[in-house]
């Protein structure tokens, strides 16, 4: 954005590729588990079914947070980044910081969000 300068930009970035880097670790040992429940001979299979199911949705909610990386780190690249996708406007670098994937300002995020 207009108002950001470099450093903070390398700050965000540095974040979101150790963040990227976490998840993907997180991604593979929970679908390592997934797979020694399924080869494993479970004696109580309905309970490793259900724990299955929870690592199943750990693994869908980090994927879903990876897109949203990825497309934060390719409007880096295209120097989109930090740019409300609805006003066009600057996103606060507060807001950044806190989530550094925001697609939004607050108040077009607080719109949106009272729409749903």
């Amino acid at each position: 954005g207009v108002c950001m300068d470099e450093k903070t930009l390398t700050e965000l970035k540095d974040r979101l590729l150790y963040l990227k880097r976490e998840i993907q670790q997180r991604i593979k040992d929970n679908n390592d588990r997934v797979r020694s429940l399924e080869s494993g001979d479970e004696g109580d299979f309905s309970n490793s079914i259900s724990y299955k199911d929870l690592t199943y949705n750990l693994i869908e909610k980090d994927r879903a947070q990876l897109i949203e990386i990825e497309e934060a780190l390719y409007r880096m690249e295209n120097n989109t980044y930090g740019i409300c996708e609805r006003c066009k406007e600057p996103i606060e670098i507060e807001r950044l910081k806190a989530k550094p994937t925001a697609k939004y300002c607050a108040k077009c995020k607080h719109i949106i969000e009272s729409h749903r």
